[in-house]
């Protein structure tokens, strides 16, 4: 029997292996719906890794050793009532229900960034009229909070420092 005619006989199974692997890709498709449904994994327009960072610097320096202090905790100085709105989020396998959840995740910096993606994604929009939804809005949310991002950063002592801080890191966007 010469090559070509073992290479025929093989390739009669080919619609079986056909099928097989469309099975498979089959699977392996709804199994990554879930895998994403399980992940929370949410996606914001211009909110970026670096935007991130900027948002960290302008709150506390991006300080990974905060706790909490005056009703605001981790590096994001996340409030109660700000992971109330984002959603509650707490850590893996935490009940958000239990005393201390909240202020677990907003310590911890992975977490305290899911915190910011959710709020982001339910407040984002265009607080300085510029036309475009980017990081110097989600700055001014961040700070003056969802409902009223608008105001001007620069009225008070506080707001002046989170801008100074967040324009030190701005130009690494």
């Amino acid at each position: 029997m010469t090559a070509f005619m073992r290479n025929a006989r093989t390739s009669t199974r080919s619609p079986n292996k056909a099928w097989n692997t469309f099975a498979l890709l089959l699977l392996l498709l709804v199994f990554s719906q879930f895998i994403n449904i399980q992940t929370d994994e949410i996606y914001v327009a211009n909110l970026t890794p670096q935007c991130m960072r900027c948002l960290c610097v302008a709150a506390t320096n991006c300080d990974l050793t905060l706790g909490c202090k005056a009703g605001y905790c981790g590096p994001y100085k996340i409030s109660r009532v700000y992971w109330i709105d984002a959603g509650r989020h707490v850590m893996d396998e935490d009940d958000p229900e239990r005393a201390g959840a909240f202020q677990d995740c907003a310590i911890n910096y992975q977490c305290a960034q899911r915190m910011v993606k959710n709020y982001m994604a339910k407040y984002g929009r265009d607080c300085n009229d510029d036309g475009v939804t980017d990081c110097t809005d989600f700055s001014m949310i961040n700070f003056n909070g969802g409902w009223q991002c608008s105001p001007s950063l620069m009225r008070d002592s506080a707001g002046r420092n989170w801008t100074l801080r967040y324009n030190r890191c701005l130009p690494s966007i």
